[in-house]
């Protein structure tokens, strides 16, 4: 009967722990400065705030739980600030996520991190996963951080999480797999 109540209470804790992360996905429209809106579709028990900076620079999406275990995706829509700088294309991107995993390597646990492909219906991307040697009080134990083109923008982004969140790293990523960038007629 022990053994029965606690596979049942272990199965309990799984539910609503699964129930915490996915949530109906909630649709949200974030306003970019002269480049239309950002969709991104997230578990509604995920909480957003848009940090925009002054002027046409690109603004910052925050997300984190509105319940439970802390943990931040943080999304900087990137654009070409004039004609003559355009985005980096695919080889560009693999590039300057490549360099960012090199630069995390010594503080990392894996000492080297591998490079993975992030495709969508409309999205093409590349990220690498870490985990801090030494983290601080407070401070998170993981992080997933690459860059996804989309459109006429690409996004970059990290994902900060601690021990027992691998699937708020998945829905991360989902979220910017189907990540659609609107018109500035469709906003």
């Amino acid at each position: 009967m022990r053994k029965f109540s606690r596979i049942f209470l272990t199965g309990l804790f799984l539910v609503a722990a699964g129930a915490a992360y996915s949530g109906e996905p909630a649709v949200q429209r974030f306003a970019l400065p002269s480049h239309g809106a950002l969709e991104l579709s997230f578990p509604s028990s995920w909480h957003s705030q848009l940090r925009q900076p002054p002027g046409s620079l690109p603004p910052t999406i925050t997300l984190t739980p509105t319940a439970g275990a802390p943990f931040q995706v943080l999304i900087t829509p990137v654009w070409a600030m004039s004609p003559r700088d355009p985005l980096p294309n695919d080889a560009a991107i693999h590039d300057e996520v490549a360099a960012a995993a090199k630069s995390a390597a010594p503080e990392s646990v894996e000492g080297t991190l591998p490079l993975q492909d992030l495709r969508g219906p409309r999205n093409r991307g590349y990220y690498f996963f870490a985990t801090d040697r030494a983290p601080k009080p407070g401070e998170f134990k993981y992080m997933t951080q690459g860059i996804v083109q989309l459109g006429g923008i690409n996004l970059a982004f990290t994902v900060l999480t601690n021990d027992g969140q691998d699937a708020i790293v998945k829905a991360a990523l989902d979220v910017l797999r189907i990540a659609v960038q609107k018109s500035d007629g469709a906003v």
